[in-house]
């Protein structure tokens, strides 16, 4: 079976791949060849007169994205296989990408950005200057209306003749500024009582005894770009027209209305290109949609040019790069804003090019600083990147050779010789890295060994920890008198914590709870001292109680004092508490050694049980004092470690003491078991990680009537 399948793949494979590879490659011939017609041969005026035909191109691309991924595939596998196999190779490849494609996206980025930017820039200027010159059209009508209003209140008799001399006289500041102004008067005749109107320049086709203003400029101002229908310039069609309207505001036998209309031909166009340092040019509705909003439209027929400011190339269409500038006109027939894209387009060249050019020949110290400026940036960035290139190649040869000499390396290593040296001839990093495999090399051994000892020590923990629990209570001794219970839940593998119960026979018991300083194998071996003296302890003190007929509890606490600080530094120390319990005296006599007070519950009263000292271990000639505590029937003690009540949750907060209590009232009817699980239920939930940062014991006891 295995030769078989062998000769299948030495055989089919190649066949099959030769013969598919043959067919894609005549595909892909196709495709180029008609593509490359669409986009080089196929004439413009064909594609303006058909623009279905546009969409050739696209289509053509989309279609060989197909043999073009499978080409790449192939040609990415042969280069991976043979070119690349070298790190040498790779490294060169890299820098070369590196430093020639970052190069590419930041130039076309920075131009797309500084293209976008001035035409923003440029379409601001447009309409900033076509605001100027309607300001100042209408700067001209409105001091124009006061001329006329002064005469129409001063000489009551004025004609509406007079009138249009004045009009006559005074056209000669506006036509100084705009030549193509035309400047109508519309009056009423007073001995007829029709309207007449005076149009010093004869700019609108309907007849002059047809002039109509429009009812929505009735008793109103007005300048802005209007557009208005069959209307005709001295240089052909113009639907565009710079308008100031404005009417009499006093009551005169003669009332009149004024309008100046500038048309918005090739002399405004050319104070825009002064203004904004490009050419401009006016085209029929150009009828395209969508993206060609923002995109430079580079393929406009000559016919469909109205005005343009500079020489176009007889009937040839024009191929700058041409970018539309949305024009918002108001329709003068109804005062409604029109759509840009049912209207004359205006057209703006964004050459960057041409920027540079002007800054450059610009008269303004400050235009010469910014062409200076961004002549340096771009030569320091050519000369930055050519050594980036530079240095990349000449870095490869000492990468490729440490990377050989890693090789040998852990050919070595892999063969089991930990005595091989890799020779470091440069102090940089590749140079650290060969020092670091020698190092490696050095103690592989030793981590074995370290390895093994971990294990040891592991196992050594795991045994402590099961001896540890021996020394905890198994479970909670059987007393007439009290309900009990006690857990302890450590922080790490062993404890630092302590509790114990010590039955001492009649219905006698006693009770511990201690916290050693600090935590791990230190903490317990301590914690396992303390347990052995105070059993030995109690032990002697209680028999000796016995004959005295007393319970010396503080007497305990001191011995067991004494004989810490003897056998362990002054560092350690341990707070602990410890209690007698009479179950037939229902009394409990007790010693805190600077342990977390135990929390005594009777009815609704709490009360911390804090007689006793300080610390044991740390002072050889401490005292202590003790307590006796006469219980009844349902009352109920709490003892604890620090570790319960200083559980912090995500934000810091501690559980607390006050919540220990309320939740202890809240729950205290519960068997003492339940309550236990309950508070652990409780502080478990409210610390912030799952890892303890201290160890938890509690013991909860509770004085009962005889079983």
């Amino acid at each position: 079976m295995k030769i078989g399948n062998s000769q299948n793949k030495d055989e089919l494979p190649p066949k099959s791949k030769s013969h598919s590879g043959g067919i894609i490659g005549i595909v892909t011939f196709v495709l180029v060849v008609l593509w490359a017609a669409s986009v080089f041969l196929l004439p413009s005026r064909i594609v303006y007169a058909h623009p279905w035909t546009g969409i050739l191109p696209i289509l053509l691309s989309l279609f060989l994205l197909v043999p073009a991924g499978y080409w790449l595939w192939r040609l990415y596998h042969r280069v991976k296989s043979g070119f690349l196999w070298k790190i040498r190779r790779r490294l060169i490849l890299v820098y070369v990408f590196s430093g020639a494609i970052p190069l590419v996206i930041i130039a076309v980025i920075f131009y797309v950005s500084a293209v976008l930017v001035y035409y923003q820039f440029s379409y601001y200027l447009i309409f900033r200057q076509i605001g100027i010159h309607s300001s100042q059209i209408h700067a001209f009508a409105l001091s124009l209306r006061e001329g006329l209003q002064n005469m129409t209140l001063n000489y009551p008799d004025v004609s509406p003749e007079q009138l249009r001399d004045a009009v006559n006289s005074e056209s000669r500041y506006i036509l100084s500024a705009y030549p193509s102004a035309s400047i109508v008067l519309n009056c009423e005749d007073p001995e007829t009582g029709l309207p007449t109107a005076y149009v010093s320049r004869h700019y609108i086709s309907t007849p002059l005894e047809d002039y109509q203003v429009p009812e929505w400029l009735f008793e109103g101002e007005f300048n802005s770009l209007v557009l208005q229908e069959n209307t005709y310039g001295d240089e052909g069609e113009s639907r565009l027209l710079l308008r100031s309207f404005t009417s009499s505001i006093f009551p005169s036998n003669l009332g009149f209305s004024l309008e100046i209309t500038v048309p918005f031909d090739r002399y405004i166009m050319e104070r825009l290109t002064a203004a904004i340092g490009q050419d401009v040019m006016r085209t029929r509705q150009p009828g395209d949609t969508g993206m060609s909003v923002v995109l430079p439209l580079t393929n406009i027929a000559r016919e469909d040019v109205l005005y343009a400011t500079f020489e176009l190339d007889g009937d040839r269409p024009v191929t700058r790069w041409m970018w539309p500038i949305p024009l918002f006109p108001i329709s003068w027939e109804n005062g409604v804003e029109m759509d840009p894209s049912q209207m004359d387009a205006l057209m703006v060249e964004v050459s960057l090019p041409k920027l540079l050019m002007n800054l450059r020949n610009s008269d303004s110290e400050a235009g010469q600083w910014i062409y200076k400026a961004l002549l340096a940036v771009m030569i320091i960035f050519i000369l930055a990147e050519a050594a980036s290139l530079l240095l990349g190649f000449l870095l490869t040869r000492s990468i490729t050779q440490a990377i050989h000499n890693l090789d040998q390396g852990t050919q070595n290593v892999k063969q089991g010789d930990f005595s091989h040296r890799i020779a470091i001839r440069s102090d940089d990093q590749l140079g650290a890295l060969a020092a670091s495999f020698n190092q490696m090399t050095e103690y592989v051994q030793e981590l074995v060994k370290e390895r093994v000892e971990k294990e040891r020590l592991e196992r050594e923990i795991e045994i402590a920890r099961n001896v540890q629990e021996r020394l905890f209570p198994d479970g909670a001794p059987h007393i007439n008198y009290m309900e009990i219970t006690g857990v302890c839940l450590p922080a790490r593998v062993v404890s630092g914590d302590y509790y114990d119960f010590l039955p001492l026979g009649d219905d006698n018991l006693g009770l511990a709870v201690g916290d050693i300083s600090g935590k791990g194998i230190s903490a317990a071996l301590l914690m396992a001292s303390l347990q052995a003296a105070l059993h030995s302890n109690v032990m002697h003190l209680h028999d000796a109680a016995d004959e005295a007929g007393e319970r010396n509890v503080a007497g305990i606490v001191e011995r067991l004092n004494r004989q810490l600080y003897n056998y362990t530094g002054t560092n350690h120390f341990a707070t602990f508490f410890y209690a007698h319990y009479d179950g037939n005296l229902k009394t409990m006599v007790y010693c805190n050694a600077g342990h977390n007070p135990p929390l005594l519950f009777r009815g609704d009263e709490c009360r911390r049980l804090n007689v006793g000292g300080t610390v044991v271990g740390i002072f050889t000639d401490a005292k202590y004092e003790q307590e006796t505590l006469r219980l009844i029937d349902g009352d109920l003690l709490v003892a604890y470690t620090d570790g319960l009540t200083e559980c912090a949750d995500t934000n810091g907060e501690e559980f607390g003491e006050d919540r220990l209590i309320q939740l202890v009232r809240e729950n205290r009817d519960m068997p003492v078991e339940k309550m236990k699980e309950k508070i652990l239920e409780y502080v478990l939930a409210w610390k912030s990680t799952e890892e303890q940062a201290d160890d938890i014991t509690m013991i909860i006891a509770r004085q009962t009537a005889p079983n």
